[in-house]
């Protein structure tokens, strides 16, 4: 989905939600079928999983390394956030969702369970019925309900919104993000000795496997191309899975893992975990992310 269609379907939510903000029944009705859609959606990003699951087995080498990519990125921002000092100070999940560490756990379990549960069923089913099962189609268009209900709660609560618990400097959350990835690129070439620049690839998708693994490809590098798929994906996921604890050290950390995602596959869990307050901000720092991705790409292909 492009920004432009991300916007409309946001903006038609909220109006919405503007419009029936005296209607209680409306409201409650919404925010009860945020986590049946954040479930429909975790699903069919498993059969998504599974339906290139052959990408993933090509070289097992490979796989390891580039999972590990994405699994060093988020460590990497989980220890930087604990070290210095940027914790939460207070709630930060919405009134009435207060998230304890128990909670948080069974989130963790329970999003995983979803994909999981996916995964398994598309790879049981016949293969006639898969390659005719619009998979992509579908995620695509639970991830459309999904941004209205999300602007829909915006629209009902905007006059809640306590917009200056957000500082100025937000305005340079991508670009910090944007830095951070490409440092951890740099950190990763070290530790698996392969070329800087090749490094920083891997991590200039940001989170957005489809784009860059085809800006990748098409200069030749097929299996640079794989790799950037795998680490974007892991980097995804991840930022899904660990989103109830990432909210909990900072409400920012989910925005800064989901990076060019953090407009659209991560909004819903942003605005779950972290609290609606931070949902622009999101959709803001993912929005400049993927803007920054083909020219960052183009830039390390030289």
């Amino acid at each position: 989905m492009d920004l432009h269609a991300l916007v409309l379907t946001l903006t038609l939510g909220a109006l919405a939600g503007y419009g029936l903000r005296h209607h209680p029944r409306a409201v409650a009705a919404n925010r009860a079928a945020m986590p049946h859609a954040i479930g429909a959606l975790l699903f069919f990003m498993g059969t998504r999983l599974a339906l290139n699951r052959a990408e993933f087995t090509r070289d097992l080498g490979a796989l390891a390394a580039a999972v590990a990519s994405g699994f060093l990125l988020t460590a990497l921002y989980f220890l930087g956030f604990y070290l210095f000092g940027l914790r939460s100070r207070g709630a930060v999940a919405n009134p009435g969702e207060a998230c304890p560490a128990r909670h948080s756990l069974g989130a963790v379990l329970r999003n995983s369970a979803w994909i999981l549960a996916g995964f398994l069923v598309f790879v049981a089913l016949p293969g006639g019925v898969t390659a005719a099962f619009p998979a992509d189609r579908a995620a695509d268009w639970i991830l459309r309900a999904l941004l209205v209900i999300i602007g829909f709660d915006l629209g009902a609560e905007c006059h809640k919104l306590a917009a200056t618990r957000l500082p100025l400097p937000l305005l340079l959350i991508p670009f910090v993000n944007i830095g951070l990835s490409l440092a951890c690129g740099l950190l990763f070439s070290v530790l698996w000795s392969v070329p800087g620049r090749s490094g920083m690839l891997l991590y200039s998708g940001l989170g957005w496997y489809s784009l860059s693994t085809l800006l990748i490809a098409q200069h030749g590098l097929v299996l640079a191309g794989l790799l950037a798929f795998i680490h974007n994906v892991t980097r995804e996921l991840l930022a899904i899975v660990t989103a109830p604890f990432a909210a909990r050290l900072n409400p920012y950390l989910p925005v800064y893992l989901g990076g060019a995602t953090s407009m659209d596959v991560m909004l819903p869990f942003v605005q779950r975990y972290s609290g609606r307050d931070y949902t622009l901000v999101s959709f803001y720092s993912g929005a400049v992310c993927s803007l920054a991705v083909i020219p960052l790409v183009r830039a390390l292909l030289g």
